[in-house]
This record gives C-alpha cells, sequence and structure tokens, in this order.
C-alpha cells in the first residue's frame, strides 16, 4: 500500500484559495486552473434559498447544456457557458415532488431523478426542457419501487436503457443493514428475471448483517458493478468490497472476485461508508475512491484503487493497486472520474481545524500523484470567502471538469482547464475617432460640456473659468478570444505638453477610470461621458511618471473583468481635484489617437488562451 506525502499532522496547511489562482500568472498557466469562459471566472454561484445549499449531483446533456440537481430538491439548468438558462423548467428551475438524491441524462436528453419517496426508491423522469414530467415513463413519469425500501445512494443507465439503483436497506432496530440493488426497465417498469427486479446483498460477506451499498456502474457487457462497504467480522471495522452482478441479477461467481462468491474485500481498514465513489474506464478497469481513517483513527486520508476486470487489484497502479493519499489535514473523497488519457481526478474536502476547503486531487495512470495538475497534484481551497466542499465531478466531452458542491452556503459549479494555456500579449492604440477631451459645462457643474474630438491631444486640468477637462480613450478589445484568461492590463499615455501651472503638481493623483463598453451607450464622444458612471465595481487606477513623458497604470485585478471582449474598452482620464481655484488655464496635453502611432495611447494586455 503506497502513502503518498505523509505529513506531520502538527504542521499547519499552506491553503491558497482557488479565487488567488485569478492573479497568479504562473498558476493560470497551469493546467487546473479555472475556465474563464464559463460563468464568472470559471465559477457559477447558485443561491437556493438556504443558508445551506449545495449540489448533490450534476448531469450533462447531449447539447452542452448542465442540469444540476440542488439541496433543496430543486434542478437547474445552465447553458454550456455557466449561465443560467431561464427556458428550463420555470425561469431556469424546477422543483421536485420528492427526495432527489441522483441525477442522469439519457441519450435523447430526458432528465431522470432517482431518490426516494415515503422511505421508497423513486425515479421521475422529465422532458429535456424540464417542463413537465414524461408521462411514458412508470406511473404518470414516476416510478417508485414499494419492493426496494432504503436510501438511494446511487444511480446508473445500462446500454440498453435500463436503469440500475443502489442504496441501503435497514431493519426497523438497525440490526441488520444491506446493500440493495433495484433495476428497471427503460419505461419505468421492473426488470423481472429469474432473480428478481430487487436484492439484497445477504449472504455475500463472511460477517454479513452490515454492508451498505455506495455506487453502481453497469458495463457494457450488461454486468452489474456495485461498490460499498461491509463490516469485517473480526476487527468490527468496515472495508470496502465489490460486488458484480450478472446480467440476470445473479452474482458473477465464475469470472470475478476473490472469495468465491462474485465479491472483493478492499484490503483496507476504518473505510467511510457514507463517503465513496466509483468509475470503469474505458479498457474494463474499476476505480474506486473514498475515506479512510488512519492508523489511531483520528484523521482522514484518501483512498483509491483500481482493480483488473476480474476484480483482481492492479499492481501497476500504486505498486499494490491501492493509494492512500494525506495532505495533511483531514481528506475525505467524494466523487471519482477518469480522463480519457487514463489519468483519474478526486474531489472532495480537505478540513483542518474545524474550516473546509474544496479539493481537487489528479492521479497519473500509475498511480502519482500528477505534477503538472495545480500545485503538484492537487488544489485546495475556497471558492472566495468562507468554508467550500466538493461534491462532485463530471468531465464534458472536450476534457474539461466540471467541479460542484458547496461554497459559503451557496451551490457552486466549477469549470477546470485540462491543458496548459499559452500567454498571448497584444498592444492596442486608442481609436482616434472615439477619443477627445470634454470640458465641463461650468464650475463644479459636474456635467460635460463643449467636446473636442478632433485634436491629436486631449487635455486634462482646468479651463480660466476653473472647469475642469477630462479625457476619454477609446480601444478596439474584442479581438480578444471569449474564453481568454486575461492576466493583465496596462494604460499608457504620452505627455505632449503643459499649460499653466503644472496641474501634476496641484490637482492631486492622475486617475483613470473604466468601463466595458461605452460611459454613454454611445462610442462616439458625448458631453455625458465627463461624469458617466464607471463599470460598477470598477476601482479608479493611479498613473504613475515612466520616461520619456509616458505615463502608465497597471490595472488592478479586479478591474480585467471590465476588459471587453466584443467590442470597446473605454477609459477616463481626470485629475483626483476638479481645479486649483487661480482663474488660470492649468492644463496637461496627452497624444491622443489622432496622433501618429508612435504617440497613441497604448493598451497593453496579456491573457492566456488554452487548446
Amino acid at each position: 500500500m503506497n502513502t503518498i506525502l505523509k505529513n506531520n499532522r502538527r504542521l499547519s496547511l499552506a491553503i491558497a484559495a482557488i479565487v488567488a489562482l485569478l492573479t497568479a500568472t504562473h498558476a493560470l498557466a497551469a493546467v487546473g486552473s479555472l475556465d474563464p469562459s464559463f460563468g464568472t471566472n470559471g465559477i457559477a454561484i447558485a443561491d437556493l434559498g438556504s443558508s445551506s445549499d449545495s449540489v448533490r449531483d450534476v448531469a450533462l446533456q447531449p447539447d452542452g447544456k448542465i442540469v444540476m440537481l440542488g439541496s433543496a430538491q430543486t434542478l437547474v439548468r445552465y447553458n454550456s457557458n455557466g449561465s443560467a438558462d431561464n427556458a428550463f423548467g420555470v425561469n431556469g428551475k424546477l422543483s421536485l415532488d420528492f427526495f432527489g438524491r441522483k441525477l442522469a441524462v439519457q441519450p435523447d436528453g430526458k432528465l431522470l431523478v432517482a431518490g426516494s419517496s415515503g422511505g421508497d426508491f423513486a425515479v421521475a423522469r422529465y422532458n429535456s426542457a424540464g417542463t413537465s414530467l414524461d408521462n411514458t415513463f412508470g406511473t404518470n413519469g414516476v416510478a417508485i419501487i414499494t419492493s426496494a425500501p432504503g436510501s438511494l445512494s446511487d444511480l446508473a443507465i445500462e446500454s440498453n436503457g435500463g436503469i440500475v439503483l443502489a442504496g441501503t436497506w435497514s431493519n426497523s432496530q438497525g440490526h441488520s443493514v444491506y446493500s440493495l440493488i433495484a433495476r428497471l426497465n427503460s419505461d419505468g417498469t421492473l426488470y423481472d428475471t429469474d432473480y428478481g427486479s430487487v436484492m439484497w446483498l445477504d449472504g455475500v460477506f463472511s460477517y454479513d448483517n452490515y454492508n451498505f451499498g455506495q455506487a453502481v456502474a453497469a458495463q457494457p457487457d450488461g454486468k452489474i458493478v456495485v461498490f460499498g462497504n461491509t463490516m469485517d467480522d473480526e476487527s468490527y471495522d468496515m472495508r470496502p468490497y465489490l460486488v458484480r452482478l450478472n446480467q440476470n441479477g445473479s452474482l458473477d461467481k465464475s469470472t470475478f472476485g476473490t472469495i468465491g462468491s462474485g465479491a472483493v474485500i478492499i484490503p483496507v481498514r476504518r473505510f467511510h461508508y457514507d463517503k465513496g465513489s466509483m468509475v470503469i474506464q474505458a479498457d474494463g478497469r474499476i476505480v474506486v475512491a473514498g475515506t479512510v481513517g488512519n492508523s489511531e483513527d483520528v484523521y482522514n486520508d484518501l483512498m483509491v484503487a483500481r482493480f483488473n476486470n476480474n476484480g483482481a487489484l492492479d499492481t501497476t497502479f500504486g505498486g499494490t493497486g491501492i493509494v492512500i493519499t494525506d495532505f495533511g489535514a483531514n481528506e475525505f473523497g467524494m466523487d471519482v472520474r477518469s480522463q480519457a488519457d487514463g489519468k483519474i481526478i478526486v474531489v472532495g474536502t480537505s478540513s483542518t481545524a474545524g474550516s473546509d476547503s474544496l479539493l481537487i486531487v489528479r492521479y497519473n495512470a500509475d498511480g502519482s500523484l500528477d505534477s503538472a495538475f495545480g500545485d503538484n497534484g492537487k488544489l485546495i481551497g475556497g471558492l472566495g470567502n468562507g468554508p467550500s466542499s466538493g461534491t462532485g465531478i463530471e468531465i464534458q466531452p472536450n476534457g474539461k471538469f466540471i467541479v460542484f458542491g458547496s461554497s459559503n452556503g451557496d451551490a457552486f459549479l466549477a469549470r477546470y482547464n485540462v491543458t496548459t494555456g499559452k500567454s498571448i500579449k497584444d498592444n492596442y492604440e486608442s481609436v482616434g475617432s472615439f477619443d477627445g477631451s470634454i470640458l465641463e459645462s461650468g464650475e463644479n457643474s459636474n456635467t460635460g460640456g463643449a467636446i473636442d474630438k478632433y485634436s491629436v491631444t486631449f487635455n486634462v486640468g482646468d479651463d480660466p473659468r476653473n472647469r475642469q477637462y477630462r479625457g476619454i480613450l477609446s480601444f478596439n478589445t474584442k479581438s480578444i478570444p471569449d474564453d481568454a484568461l486575461i492576466t493583465s492590463a496596462q494604460v499608457k499615455i504620452k505627455k505632449q505638453g503643459i499649460k499653466g501651472i503644472d496641474p501634476m503638481l496641484t490637482f492631486g493623483a492622475l486617475l483613470l477610470d473604466m468601463r466595458s463598453g461605452s460611459f454613454s451607450d454611445n462610442l462616439a464622444l458625448q458631453a455625458s461621458d465627463f461624469a458617466a458612471p464607471v463599470s460598477p465595481g470598477a476601482i479608479s487606477g493611479r498613473f504613475t511618471n515612466l520616461t520619456r513623458n509616458w505615463y502608465a497604470v497597471t490595472l488592478s485585478p479586479s478591474n480585467l473583468r471590465f476588459i471587453n471582449k466584443t467590442s470597446m474598452t473605454q477609459f477616463r482620464v481626470r485629475f483626483r481635484l476638479d481645479d486649483n481655484n487661480n482663474r488660470l488655464a492649468d492644463y496637461v496635453r496627452f497624444y491622443s489617437g489622432n496622433s501618429v502611432e508612435a504617440n497613441q495611447p497604448k493598451l497593453i494586455i496579456t491573457y492566456i488562451v488554452y487548446p
């Protein structure tokens, strides 16, 4: 058994918030960065109405849309770019009439929600738009399996359209607990075999009173694999198991397992039955992930194990087939997926000192941590202020993956890149036809008056009547790719000369205001641009003196989002003070976009694009 990064528990974790990645160029270029083309800087937040919202499951529709099952018994759909799809259900949401736990999308786009109703397994099917139940399924769109009373954990769709459910049943006293598997036909009727449509894992394990069904997967050949845990009869310890069923529901005793009953007991102890997942790779190997307690049963670590198709541990994975990973905190593995290249991603939570943080870990095909991903194979951190935790992961056809869970009491989706980005630096000159000066209509009026859009310079300062000059600069930034992640930007202007007393000495700081688009919703220079509002949340930058009469402002990280990738980005240049009250003309002349190219204002942007 291979243990990775076993650290002293007394060392504190260096946990970096995921949003901090947005301001670190090297981190942004790395594999595992947030995808800026999704939601807001890679994240979509959903407030479902409670103080402890979370995402239970996510499924991908064939058209690229993303359906989320929230903790408030609500389905929400997002477009492929992370924006809310208000055409789904009613104003983008669909309320459920029962406790939904798992979600799946059929090849035709219809939605399956599995959970429990009245203590029984239940499945509902909705049309792809989420506007109504599909009355061709079950009874009026819902199938309730009264012969399967229990708590549902997982849902799988078979290649023939059949539906497999897994969970746990217990008697009223809780003295007997069994894994429970139920099967439905594609129309919601019970799947009829000699072994019935519902089965308990009773008599499979040596100590059989306690076993819990955690995850289920359907193989292409129709066989069904169940992952869960069972109590050890010697130590009364919980150990994970795998069981494979033939298509007719019988135990696959001839081709699977090591204890002669179509089952495998995984040789790890203190397994957490409520935290675990399974995926079958394209080559048929089986990967499971979960959480195990350490030898003192004080802390928790990630467990990932890989099995060959016959149920034997795959010793090419970590040397023994089992990898336990400890990053020095309490690590909980909640979900696992396999990439097309065989790499494995585990999502869960890292908990230390009473604070939870989202945890994403990627392993190479041999079980080692993938050092090219995030911070040496891991991403640990929240999605802003407050705690965060990971519930699950889905991988899109293009390889990008979506992680979901809870962040600061709200449900979230976050999308990550899986390739290294290319850094590009572009220079933009201001567009002279939209540049110019605006003179205040009257002292202290804070409204625009006369405009000058033809001069090769623009003025910033005041005139003999103490009216303020402000300048407007416009840059055509629509050539930046929509999915580019902007990492830095700088505005540079060149001084042509000074009239009167140098305003740099008496007017306070020279400032730069910012607007995504145009200040007055009209690209042409307008008098109203003088005091038009900046983009909400934009912070005014302060120019510094460079050399050869050039002045520059480096945009704050929070302002980078206001660079307009579809049209123009406008800036306003002004002094902090409106005038110096000396009744003289005191202003600086800066070159505008109407001047020669060498003197024109510059916008220098660095961004990252991903293949």
